[in-house]
């Protein structure tokens, strides 16, 4: 995807969206991914990169635990395993170790995930769990990453003759300790290490009256640290022998990554395997976090519908200040391609054209959209935008000049493949000439059929959207009563600037507004104040309309309740009736098993009554092995979606069987439902499903 300018991101505040998803990232490669993301214009890959991202959505809102795997980094390791030769350290294992074994989690996790995780099982079908790896690690070093005393024969003997050191040294140096005490010459702190070597503090004053060797003092000099005469063979050989140790340990690294050289491959694809999924998983916590959604991707037609449509910033800003975030809904097609916004200052025109040109980059970057379900967005080649002050003070343009430099790029290189974006349309020169201007390049635009949004105050821009074919008005719903910004869009109407309403509102002299209305000509006045007619009628109609569908809304949730109370009896019903044949049976074997232990007691031939309970609990156990069997048969799945199609319509809660999550059916077909788990819409067979309540 080509964007222009270079900074577009930037100005779309895109880098903050990518900061929150690398802050969910695990390892550092997942986040250098997530800072380093670019959008794509290939459908299939974007495709695959959302229905990745909405599998791994649906995996945290049901509960799996494969968004939160750890893992380490073994970039390091990998670079030493490419070197003949190389040696990595126990702990480089113990690190090497814990990546395999998440890895062959999560590689275990999808191997009959097919259904519920298609996408990121696809993903990792070219994998193997590998356990000889871990098994290799697992004989040599132990779960906290110290090599094993049975590593080896000679490094058990080694250890073995050091613990025994280190057991005389204990007596001596106790011995020696007590002495000392005994006699006031020991420091505080009694033994220490002076160069790997175990010494005794002793007060400085009494060093000539113990046997030993000098080997420091403390920076008071009030302290000196003394080696006993006594113990200097036993140290010297503790020190031999910890060398020893050393020297066996490195060689039985040295085997063992010898051994595991021709693993490099493998562990380079699981790395990379974690990483991605780390990644998606980041996109996913997202996605959580802003309410977004996969929304249905066109792949031919350049259609964009956006239904309660949110700027992610904005819209967690606003939850952070418990306040409510009014959503965006647009349309464009192949008739309605440029859409025109007008409406007052600080009424949300900038922030609506930064929504629609975010979710766009977010889309292609694979992304969720913080959008409903049912919106449909296609792919765009190019996204082109003019955003905010231009004034280039290094190359000597004008704000004027600047925008018209990049509407000449516009005019070379916005295609039908291209969504462009222009805030304040026209401003910079005088209102007529800018307005004129910026009317002829609307036209040139919208011959390319390209989609685009633009804000602006002009008249002329809002007549030319009125009656060209391709452009499209828009507003910013503001309330006339209390001169306060609605931040709602409302499509097919041009906005009034309510420029005197505002004066008149905060006091400026009235004569002053009746001269400034006299420079005007009565036609643009007359419109302004249609508009503002417009505005107040359509406000007014709006509020009908929503009252209207919220008694509807009451209605139908008054019918459903009902509906939902009813088929929840009848679920007891059946339910009760089930209890009551299991418990039937059970009483039945409790009897069975009751006259058995009345037979034990009274019949010596104890065999006789064992076999007997053997042929009982046979039975048993063959019954349960049937009505499992049965359970699985073609024929139980087809009662199962038989009884469940009878209680489900769209828009009924269901469940997986034993599960939590509780999803809404969308629709229906043959044995099979699309359910929406959060906001995560999922085919799943009727037979796994239950009513939710």
């Amino acid at each position: 995807m080509n964007l222009y300018p270079n900074n577009l991101a930037e100005q779309l505040d895109f880098p903050l969206i990518l900061e929150r998803v690398a802050a969910y990232c695990n390892g550092q490669n997942a986040k250098d991914l997530a800072i380093r993301l670019k959008p794509k214009s290939a459908f299939n890959e974007v495709e695959k990169m959302l229905l990745e991202t909405g599998e791994m959505l649906l995996s945290i809102h049901i509960g799996d635990s494969m968004a939160y795997l750890q893992y380490p980094s073994i970039d390091k390791e990998l670079n030493l395993l490419r070197i003949k030769n190389s040696v990595l350290s126990p702990q480089q294992f113990h690190a090497i170790r814990i990546l395999v074994s998440s890895a062959n989690e999560l590689i275990q996790f999808l191997s009959d995930k097919d259904e519920v995780y298609p996408q990121l099982k696809y993903k990792i079908k070219h994998l193997d769990a590998d356990k000889s790896i871990v098994a290799a690690i697992d004989e040599i070093i132990d779960k906290d990453g110290i090599v094993r005393d049975d590593a080896s024969v000679l490094l058990r003997k080694i250890r073995k003759e050091i613990i025994e050191n280190r057991s005389h040294a204990d007596r001596a140096y106790r011995t020696h300790i007590q002495r000392l005490k005994k006699l006031g010459h020991l420091a505080d702190f009694e033994e220490s290490f002076v160069n790997g070597r175990r010494v005794l503090g002793v007060l400085a004053e009494h060093k000539r009256e113990f046997k030993g060797i000098i080997l420091g003092q403390s920076s008071s000099g009030k302290i000196t640290f003394m080696e006993p005469q006594n113990l200097i063979e036993l140290n010297n050989e503790r020190i031999e022998l910890e060398s020893e140790e050393q020297h066996e340990i490195h060689r039985i690294m040295k085997e063992l990554t010898d051994s595991l050289r021709d693993t490099h491959a493998v562990l380079s694809d699981y790395y990379q395997m974690l990483i991605a999924f780390d990644f998606i998983a980041a996109k996913a916590k997202y996605a959580k976090d802003i309410k977004a959604t996969l929304p249905i991707l066109i792949e031919e037609d350049k259609k964009m519908q956006l239904v309660n449509a949110y700027h992610p910033i904005l819209y967690l800003q606003n939850v952070e200040k418990k306040m409510s975030t009014v959503p965006i809904q647009c349309l464009f097609d192949h008739e309605q391609r440029i859409m025109v916004i007008s409406g007052p200052n600080a009424g949300g025109k900038s922030i609506t054209l930064k929504t629609i040109g975010l979710l766009q980059l977010m889309l292609q970057c694979g992304l969720l959209l913080p959008v409903s379900a049912k919106s449909e967005i296609g792919l765009q080649r190019n996204l082109y935008a003019d955003i905010g002050d231009n004034q280039s003070i290094e190359d000597g343009l004008s704000t004027y000049s600047s925008r018209l430099l990049k509407m000449k790029y516009f005019l070379e290189n916005v295609d039908k493949d291209t969504l462009f974006l222009i805030d304040e349309f026209g401003t910079g020169s005088d209102p007529d000439m800018g307005g004129a201007m910026a009317e002829v390049i609307l036209d040139k635009l919208n011959e390319t059929s390209a989609q685009g949004v633009i804000t602006t105050h002009f008249t002329n821009l809002k007549i030319l959207a009125n009656h060209g074919q391709g452009i499209f008005n828009a507003c910013m719903l503001f309330n006339a009563k209390t001169l306060k910004p609605l931040y709602e869009l409302q499509l097919g109407e041009p906005g009034s600037s309510f420029t005197f309403e505002v004066a008149e509102k905060i006091g400026l002299n009235k004569a002053l507004i009746l001269e400034a209305k006299s420079k005007l000509t009565n036609e643009k006045v007359k419109m302004d104040k249609l508009l503002n007619q417009l505005q107040q009628e359509k406000n007014s109609l709006t509020k009908l309309k929503r009252n209207l569908q919220k008694q509807i809304g009451k209605t139908t949730a008054e019918k459903r309740e009902f509906q939902e109370l009813n088929d929840k009896l009848e679920n007891k019903i059946e339910k009760t009736n089930e209890d009551l044949v299991e418990s039937k049976r059970l009483v039945e074997y409790g009897k069975k098993l009751y006259v058995l232990t009345e037979e034990w007691e009274q019949n010596k031939n104890k065999k006789e009554v064992i076999s007997k309970f053997v042929k009982l609990a046979t039975y048993e156990k063959s019954r349960r092995k049937e009505q499992e069997e049965y359970e699985r048969s073609e024929q139980f799945k087809l009662q199962r979606v038989a009884a469940i199609k009878k209680k489900i319509e769209i828009g009924s809660k269901v469940r997986y069987l034993k599960g939590k999550e509780i999803g809404v059916i969308q629709s229906l077909h043959e044995d099979r439902a699309k359910v929406l788990f959060g906001r995560v819409e999922m085919s799943v067979g009727l037979e796994k499903l239950e009513i939710a309540f």
